[in-house]
C-alpha cells in the first residue's frame, strides 16, 4: 500500500488529494510541521531533505510533490485524469502540472515566510509585498486561461488541476483568494467542492 508522509496544509496535501482522486488505497503517516520532527534522524532516513511529502510505494521512495504526483498519475491514473505523450493536450497538461509548483507556489512561500513563519525580527515587509504583487500578476494569466475552460484542460479534471489547486489552497490560507479574479474564484470554488479534495483536507 502507498505510504504518504503528510503534514496538514503542506505540499503533501497534493499527494493525498491526488491519491483520493485516483482511488488509490493509502496510509497516511502524520508528521508535525516543525523542524524538530522533520529533521529528526529517523525521518531523515525517509527524506534526507527533512521535508514533506515523502512516499513509499513498494520499493519506490520519492520526496518531491510534483514528481510524486506525476509518478502516481502515470502509474495508477486513468484517462481523462491523466494525459499521455501523443495526446494533443499533453503539452498543456504537462506545463500546468509544473506551473503549479514552479510558478504559482514560490511567491506564496515567500509571503508565508515573511508574514507568518519567520520570527518577527527576521520578516521583511518589502519581500512579502513584492511576492503578493507577483502572485497577483500570475493569477491574471490563470484568469485568461480559465475564462475559456471549466478546468485547466476544459471539461476534464486532471492531475494538473491538483497541482495548481494546491497553490490556490495555499493562497486561500494566506487570505489572497478573497481578491481572486472572477474565473479563478469560480475555479477555486469548483475545486473545493470535489469530494476527494474535502477528504484530503480532512485527513
Amino acid at each position: 500500500m502507498l505510504k504518504i508522509y503528510h503534514a496538514k496544509q503542506a505540499r503533501s496535501l497534493r499527494v493525498v488529494w491526488l491519491a483520493e482522486e485516483i482511488g488509490m488505497p493509502h496510509e497516511i503517516v502524520h508528521m508535525p510541521f516543525n523542524p524538530a520532527a522533520l529533521k529528526a534522524e529517523e525521518f531523515l532516513r525517509v527524506n534526507p531533505f527533512g521535508a514533506v511529502p515523502a512516499i513509499e510505494d513498494g520499493g519506490v521512495r520519492m520526496t518531491e510533490s510534483g514528481a510524486i504526483c506525476q509518478y502516481l498519475t502515470e502509474r495508477y491514473g486513468h484517462a481523462p485524469f491523466k494525459k499521455t505523450l501523443g495526446d494533443p493536450e499533453y503539452p498543456a497538461y504537462l506545463q500546468w502540472i509544473h506551473a503549479g509548483e514552479a510558478t504559482l507556489t514560490p511567491p506564496l512561500g515567500a509571503i508565508a515566510q515573511h508574514t507568518l513563519v519567520r520570527p518577527v525580527e527576521r520578516r521583511i515587509g518589502q519581500v512579502a509585498a513584492e511576492a503578493q504583487d507577483t502572485f497577483r500578476e500570475r493569477m491574471k494569466v490563470l484568469e485568461l486561461h480559465l475564462s475559456e475552460t471549466g478546468y485547466l484542460l476544459g471539461e476534464d479534471f486532471t492531475a494538473a488541476d491538483v497541482m495548481v489547486g494546491y497553490a490556490l489552497h495555499l493562497a486561500a490560507l494566506l487570505g489572497l483568494m478573497r481578491e481572486a479574479p472572477h474565473d479563478v474564484g469560480n475555479y477555486w470554488a469548483r475545486l473545493q467542492q470535489r469530494p476527494a479534495y474535502q477528504r484530503a483536507v480532512a485527513a
